[in-house]
């Protein structure tokens, strides 16, 4: 019966509360900003939910899939310890990432207190963690870390472009400038084996009753964070994916090399650690090198953010896009927008100049007597 007290202990753990506590703060935040900044909620969809949960549900499939088919197990003082990294972690989402680094310094912690010796028997972490670790402890941590960077991965696909967030600030010349923020991420349940239970035949895989007696349900933490102010969304997360997959490449590689020669473990693990801050810097070096502001202009009407499900989207308008024409009539403010938007109230043609400076034209019908409900959010 261990999975079933295991399946209910997940939903009273801490850090799956701090998952759903965090998803709501994120919204409230998020909604709190745009009304301040746009005075309108840009989009008022409960997106974080709804992604907490189905992301929490595909990684626990697959997340599970993987542990149980690569036997992945580790100690349950780790696990409490990686809990309360974790919910750290959790609370600072809407700042940065640290979802691999809370397992990663879980990791560290547990080799080094286990292996700080208090006189000639046993170490002083030993009360608190595992003294005998085992030959594979280092392989099953860069494992689980190699299987959260490709979920990671998942989050930062170049499609959720739509969930970045704008908020305003001053520019040095008197301009104001739009800085976007990103984020995702979920708190899911993982199936793994119990240590020393792992199936030694294929014949207890088809045993029902072993499934009960041989398996755990631990709680895992998986985001992905970014913040531009020059770089385009898609360029952004198109980096931030192939950093994860990165990483996770990195992890899976050391784990089999450690699963061989254990000793590799611990410093893989650190290494990997380095290797998470190092890419958080170039993360930033890449925006600060970016060529473009999303700035104020005074050649056209420059959309800080797009609505969902509106005429503005289906046109495929896209932040940092400027507006120069509307319905063949010149424009550089919003009001001068709305009032061209007007001339032809059913439908309208816009020239365009993309962020990376290229013209095109979009054209749609619109809400009739509506311009407003086009789907633009410029700069009040």
């Amino acid at each position: 019966m261990q999975l079933l007290k295991s399946v209910g202990l997940f939903f009273i753990q801490p850090l799956f509360w701090a998952g759903i506590l965090m998803t709501l703060i994120s919204y409230q935040l998020r909604l709190k900003n745009e009304r301040r900044n746009f005075r309108i909620a840009i989009d008022r969809d409960f997106y974080e939910a709804r992604h907490f949960i189905k992301h929490g549900l595909l990684f626990l499939v697959l997340g599970s899939l993987f542990a149980l088919i690569l036997g992945l197990s580790l100690p349950t003082q780790t696990l409490v310890l990686y809990q309360i990294l974790a919910v750290v972690a959790l609370l600072f989402i809407n700042v940065g990432d640290l979802s691999l680094a809370a397992l990663l310094v879980t990791g560290i912690v547990t080799f080094v207190l286990s292996e700080t010796p208090v006189g000639s028997e046993a170490s002083w972490g030993s009360y608190i963690l595992p003294h005998d670790l085992g030959p594979r402890f280092g392989s099953a941590i860069l494992l689980l870390t190699a299987i959260l960077a490709l979920f990671q991965a998942f989050l930062a696909r170049e499609n959720k472009t739509d969930w970045f967030s704008p908020k305003i600030f001053a520019g040095k010349r008197g301009r104001r400038i739009a800085g976007y923020t990103w984020r995702e991420f979920t708190v899911f349940p993982l199936i793994m084996f119990i240590p020393g239970m792992n199936f030694d035949s294929w014949q207890q895989w088809l045993d029902p009753s072993q499934y009960l007696t041989h398996f755990m349900v631990v709680p895992l933490f998986v985001g992905a964070f970014c913040k531009i102010y020059k770089q385009q969304p898609k360029a952004a997360l198109h980096l931030r994916q192939r950093q994860s997959y990165l990483t996770a490449f990195l992890a899976g590689l050391l784990a089999v090399v450690a699963y061989f020669v254990p000793v590799v473990g611990f410093y893989g693990i650190a290494g990997l650690l380095l290797i998470l801050v190092a890419q958080a810097f170039s993360r930033l070096k890449a925006d600060h090198d970016a060529k473009r502001w999303y700035v104020e202009t005074s050649e056209g009407v420059r959309i800080v953010a797009v609505k969902p499900e509106t005429p503005a989207a289906k046109m495929k308008l896209e932040v940092g896009d400027i507006i120069l024409e509307c319905n063949g009539i010149k424009v550089a403010t919003g009001d001068e927008l709305y009032e061209a938007l007007q001339k032809s109230p059913a439908y309208c043609r816009l020239k365009v100049k993309n962020f990376e400076g290229e013209l095109k034209l979009a054209e749609s019908a619109i809400y009739a007597d509506s311009p407003h409900e086009i789907g633009l959010v410029l700069f009040e």
